[in-house]
């Protein structure tokens, strides 16, 4: 080798080290540099014709394990839904408090019971039922609180969405730009290991967004997928992802889905911060609101069942329903109700017993309001329908109320409820009560059968169903879906509405990432169901929102006198003396006037029937004013197994002020049963003769007592009943047990799903930093292997240094020696 060969040999050896020099120093620097890979830097010996000619710096790779690292971006996007979760979670926590907290719903409910145990037990004072209303207010208010802040953390979850998109695709665009640098620079053969590095950090991040899967060209660009590798997001340039906020939530609403190159890709992302964002905002939420929402209606159910049943003391000069109607709206009733004038002491001026199945058929409002406007307390009491409410109102002065004994109105759902309770008479808690619209319970899936067969039927007294109601045939296979395609059929083939028209008025809308099916008409509608698919799907008038909009009556707050406290009696009843009622001197002998079947047309030996009706069913009673007395009838009473099991009882006493004998029928329990008499279905064998009824005067003695609490029993007893039936709602299993525990349970189950976000947080933020440290280990820089390698690198150079020297003196040597 030649002087000159050694030098460019030994020159090209200093070069070499100190480039190695060079990445040592800056994998030093960057030790505590989050994301930097250790660079190596090869070498390589350099030839020229054959022969050795010193050495060149070789590729400068990275220490990078890219299984582990694929490992990481996976358990980054779980880690990303986690946080998502947790973070969400904690805040429904604060939301929704502990059961031991004085602020839960559950508490609530519990200081409603507490007051309205206190109105039980002193029904005549005014605070009880002050205190009542404060509860009841504070309970309203909490029921809308936590709908609102429900819907406020979806709109959260909608915005953090808007900005995890954002942040995306500015990564996206980043790494594309990574991408040109990196195949730039390897075009030239300059190192691009630190643009690799900066684009690892970048897929990272973006990982923690949504999920991914990615593979590198032989050019060193990146191309970037959906994890399913179906939909590229970044190939040689990025494809926007798109997402249009939703400017506010409320119950039954949905947001928008994310978008790629125009097709929705929400179902394809698996995890990752959208992931949880998604589910906090369409799945988890919603569900809350659900439970909410069920809670909400089973309580107003359950308390105005109980108030309607009641009436207050003294009783109200008028009673105003809350449910919007118009005359001409079809009702269909069974049973019997009572209504009654009264004066301010509760005392009986006149009453009726109006018996729903003798109404038209069909019936309507109006024909309801008829009835009661020619029955025999007319004189007394009339009823009308005032701004689109049902209106009872006294005359003269006087006061009215009513008993719903067993009257019954079916509900779209298969449900009933009393008369009063239906029309909102005497409702404490007010929601928005029409059947205009019928919204059914969220269902997973639209498109999944249903698995029940029947006729299901819209009927109206006006607008577009009042001539032909809106009426199908559905089998077992049929799914949300296409009981929505039925409905739509005969709107535009039966009834001739436009296509537009049908789908405005039958529509299935998207609730979170379930469906409910609407049915919205321009009159109130009832529906009727010979299956199970009303009750299956729970088809009613009830909106999601119902426990965000939940009031308690006006009219009871602005005079708490209202407040529902005993019973409009139907449990006494007894015969009268003078004007309506007879003199018995003897109670075991005939009683005078009193009817006997003509025979014929009646059969030999066929008898009159007293009926008494109660929840028991209907019990007669047989008479013949021929042969019974008043003692006769009234063991006739008293033999009867069904009306004794009741505690039902009869008994004959002397009235000394009216100088007779009286009848009187009574419920020892209170409940309420009402009496009816066949007498004239069949002629009389005389021309004065009259029903047991007439002849004894048989009537309620009197209205309501100052000193009954009854009704604030009921109610108090109402929150604490276990067999209230909740329907399945927001992953809570349908389940029968009282209103305290079911709040209890939703509140428990939010705090156990706290907890378990926060513990899965915790697992995946401690398993991607494990996985992070692994890979730091690998990859990441060794301050001992650092140093190691800078001494030989150094002795390198000194080496290559002391050549060059050398070679020097060699060559001033040989020019000396010339």
């Amino acid at each position: 080798m030649s002087l000159t060969q050694a030098l460019n040999s030994a020159i090209t050896g200093l070069n070499t080290a100190q480039s190695r020099i060079s990445i040592t120093s800056s994998n030093i620097a960057n030790v505590n540099t989050v994301g930097y890979s250790r660079k190596i830097a090869g070498q390589e010996a350099l030839t020229l014709n054959g022969q050795g000619a010193g050495v060149q710096i070789g590729d400068v790779t990275r220490n990078v394990n890219a299984g582990l690292q694929s490992e990481l971006r996976g358990e980054l996007g779980k880690a990303g839904a986690a946080e998502v979760r947790d973070e969400f979670y904690q805040r429904v926590q604060v939301l929704f408090g502990t059961p031991q907290s004085n602020s839960a719903i559950s508490q609530r409910i519990s200081d409603l019971s507490d007051a309205f145990e206190q109105l039980n037990s002193t029904p005549e004072q005014n605070s009880p039922k002050v205190q009542v209303l404060a509860a009841a207010t504070q309970l309203v208010d909490s029921f809308s609180k936590l709908s609102d802040q429900v819907q406020t953390l979806r709109s959260d979850a909608d915005d953090s969405i808007s900005q995890e998109i954002n942040s995306a695709n500015q990564l996206l665009s980043q790494i594309a730009k990574l991408n040109t640098d990196i195949v730039r620079l390897g075009n030239i053969d300059q190192p691009t290991t630190e643009l690799r590095d900066q684009r690892d950090q970048k897929v990272n991040a973006l990982s923690k967004i949504i999920n991914t899967s990615t593979y590198t060209r032989d050019d060193g660009s990146m191309v970037i997928f959906t994890a399913n590798g179906s939909r590229p997001l970044l190939d040689r340039s990025p494809v926007t992802l798109t997402f249009t906020p939703t400017a506010g939530y409320e119950p039954g609403s949905s947001g928008s889905g994310i978008t790629l190159d125009g097709v929705d890709i929400t179902d394809e992302i698996k995890t990752g911060t959208l992931r949880g964002l998604i589910d906090m905002r369409d799945q988890d939420l919603p569900q809350l609101a659900d439970q909410v929402n069920e809670l909400a209606t089973q309580l107003r159910d359950a308390i105005n069942a109980e108030h309607n049943k009641g009436t207050a003391f003294p009783p109200p000069t008028n009673l105003t329903g809350s449910r919007q109607i118009e005359g001409t709206d079809i009702f269909s009733g069974t049973g019997t109700f009572r209504v009654a004038a009264l004066d301010s002491a509760g005392e009986i001026v006149s009453y009726s017993d109006i018996d729903l199945s003798a109404l038209p058929s069909p019936a309507t409002v109006n024909d309801l309001v008829s009835a009661i406007n020619s029955s025999s307390a007319s004189g007394d009491l009339q009823a009308r329908i005032a701004d689109g409410r049902l209106v009872i109102e006294g005359k003269n002065g006087n006061r009215v109320a009513v008993n719903e004994l067993d009257s019954a109105v079916t509900l779209s759902d298969g449900r009933t409820q009393g008369l009063s309770h239906y029309f909102g008479l005497n409702d404490l808690f007010t929601t928005a009560k029409n059947s205009r619209t019928m919204t059914s319970d969220p269902q997973a899936d639209a498109t999944s059968a249903l698995g029940v067969s029947g006729t299901l039927t819209f009927s109206a007294g006006s607008g577009a169903l009042s001539a032909t109601p809106l009426s199908i045939t559905y089998a077992n296979s049929d799914s949300l879906t296409t009981i929505q395609n039925k409905l739509r059929a005969q709107l535009t083939g039966a009834l001739g509405l436009t296509a537009e028209q049908a789908s405005n008025m039958v529509y299935v809308a998207t609730d979170g990432d379930r469906s409910r099916l609407v049915i919205a008409s321009d009159a109130n509608m009832m529906a009727t169901d010979t299956g199970n698919l009303s009750s299956k799907i729970g088809l009613s008038e009830d909106q999601p929102n119902l426990a965000g909009s939940m009031t308690v009556s006006h009219d009871i707050l602005n005079d708490p006198s209202r407040l529902s406290r005993g019973t409009l009696n139907a449990d006494v009843y007894e015969s009268k003396t003078g004007t309506g009622g007879v003199t018995i001197a003897d109670p075991s002998a005939s009683i005078a006037g009193l009817g006997t079947p003509a025979s014929p047309p009646a059969p030999a030996g066929t008898n009159y029937t007293l009926n008494i009706v109660g929840s028991f069913g209907t019990v007669p009673i047989s008479y013949n004013g021929s042969t019974d007395s008043l003692n006769s009838i009234a063991a006739r009473i008293n033999a009867d197994s069904t009306l004794t099991d009741n505690n039902i009882n009869a008994e004959v006493y002397f009235d000394g002020a009216a100088g007779t004998y009286k009848l009187r029928v009574q419920d020892a329990d209170g409940d309420s049963m009402y009496i009816t008499d066949n007498f004239a279905t069949m002629p009389a064998a005389g021309a004065g003769q009259t029903s047991l009824v007439e002849t004894l005067g048989l009537g309620v003695p009197y209205g309501i007592r100052e000193g009954d609490n009854s009704s604030a029993a009921s109610l108090a007893g109402a929150l604490s009943r276990t067999d209230i039936g909740f329907s399945a709602a927001g992953g809570l299993s349908p389940e029968k047990t009282s209103l305290i525990d079911y709040a209890a349970s939703i509140i428990s189950t939010a705090s156990t799903k706290a907890a378990a976000a926060s513990d899965n947080n915790e697992f995946q933020t401690a398993l991607a930093a494990d996985l992070d440290t692994r890979i730091q280990n690998e990859a990441g820089v060794n301050l001992d292997e650092e140093m190691s390698d800078l001494i030989i690198f150094q002795r390198a150079y000194s080496a290559s240094a002391k050549v060059i020297s050398t070679v020097d003196e060699l060559f001033d040597a040989l020019l000396n020696a010339v």
